[in-house]
């Protein structure tokens, strides 16, 4: 079964109920965890992929083109693209109620300088997990085995043998896509190095003290750290 086929249901219903109790949702997640797939999957709604340049252009303009869909279901991804995402959801939450907006983009977003509002009340938030019971039914997978060896990314569980090069790239992807652009780090071999040893001892009790010659390690000049 290709991934890409799977609609995760459990989370189609929860967005559903959100928009029920908020025009704008905020759904965040870790990378390649299933945000695009999952919002492509809703019906009747618009997807907007905001890395495209063709896409930032049209939302230069935020209050045209919430007046163009007014009414609308829209998906806009990879929404940290713009230059001020958190102004175009202001908009859409104070002046189109009428319009669900699903905003999207990975677990460490939230703390770009990008999003200087925070949108307090007038947004919903939606975590969405690597895979739970309720999807290894959509997956008609039910191995509980496989999911914990394989991990809950749907890429991966749907892997037939250990991919064990998908984790590396996933892992190049974080630190190019995610830490690169909130903070200042120049070491890239330190901080991989540390993120292998923070996932070694996944389920253990974690001892920052222990961590102290790696965490310096990531430091760049400017000062900024990875803790």
């Amino acid at each position: 079964m290709n991934s890409r086929l799977v609609k995760r249901n459990f989370w189609i219903d929860r967005i559903e109920q959100s928009w029920e109790q908020r025009s704008v949702l905020w759904l965040s997640g870790v990378r390649r965890v299933g945000k695009t797939f999952l919002c492509r999957s809703l019906a009747d709604t618009e997807y907007f992929d905001c890395e495209l340049p063709r896409v930032r252009r049209a939302l230069e303009d935020p209050e045209g083109f919430l007046r163009e869909m007014r009414g609308k279901r829209i998906v806009l991804d990879e929404i940290h693209r713009l230059n001020n995402p958190s102004q175009l959801l202001k908009i859409a939450a104070d002046y189109y109620p009428e319009t669900r907006v699903l905003a999207t983009g990975s677990s460490t977003l939230g703390a770009s300088a990008k999003f200087s509002d925070t949108l307090t009340g007038r947004k919903a938030e939606l975590w969405l997990t690597p895979m739970i019971e309720a999807d290894l039914g959509d997956f008609e997978s039910p191995n509980l085995d496989h999911r914990l060896f394989f991990g809950g990314l749907p890429p991966l569980f749907m892997e037939k043998g250990f991919p064990e090069h998908y984790y590396q790239e996933w892992m190049e992807a974080f630190w190019a896509r995610d830490i690169q652009e909130l903070f200042r780090l120049e070491r890239r071999a330190s901080f991989l190095k540390f993120m292998e040893l923070i996932l070694i001892q996944s389920g253990s009790i974690f001892e920052a003290s222990r961590f102290g010659i790696g965490r310096e390690a990531c430091v760049g000049k400017g000062g900024s750290s990875v803790g």
